[in-house]
């Protein structure tokens, strides 16, 4: 959902499934630097895009944040659980297994990665530059909705000055 209008957003939340993945080290082959996430960031893009943009637009229009705003974002991060959680090796609701870990056990995927790949994917899409992004909270845990297939959520706020206080104040409050 977007907040105001598309020329002046102040908050968009949206919700992407799939598994999230990681933004992988760029690689040097004969010569030439390659992202190897690049199909993954380019699909994750293009959903977006179908999500904000309605299919009238025959370009991507312009970010919907300019280059001289901040922005907060919050992650969360919602991963498939391995088929070994569920009763039969078989996802599906209700299957999970009670010796299942929970929520918050621990993946091989790094958080920083996990929100590193999303930061890139919406560069000049949802806002300029990365480098907009003056607050950022990620989040990973194991998905327990549905077939627990995973999904990403992010909610993107526009900052101005008198929001510095309550930034700190919530960044205080996580510990």
């Amino acid at each position: 959902t977007i907040t105001s209008s598309v020329s002046n957003v102040h908050q968009i939340h949206f919700k992407v499934r799939g598994n999230p993945r990681p933004l992988r080290r760029h690689r040097t082959a004969r010569g030439f630097m390659y992202n190897p996430s690049s199909k993954y960031q380019a699909s994750f893009r293009e959903v977006v895009q179908e999500m904000i943009w309605n299919e009238t637009y025959s370009e991507t229009p312009q970010p919907l944040v300019p280059e001289k705003h901040q922005l907060a974002m919050r992650l969360v991060f919602h991963m498939k659980r391995p088929k070994l959680h569920f009763v039969a090796n078989k996802p599906g609701p209700g299957r999970l297994r009670p010796t299942a870990p929970g929520r918050l056990a621990p993946t091989r995927t790094d958080v920083d990665n996990l929100a590193k790949f999303v930061l890139d994917s919406l560069n000049g899409l949802l806002y300029a530059d990365d480098r907009q992004v003056a607050s950022i909270h990620a989040t990973k845990i194991y998905d327990n909705e549905g077939t627990c297939d995973g999904c990403i959520e992010v909610s993107i706020q526009r900052l101005c000055e008198q929001d510095v206080e309550d930034l700190l104040l919530m960044s205080s409050q996580v510990f």
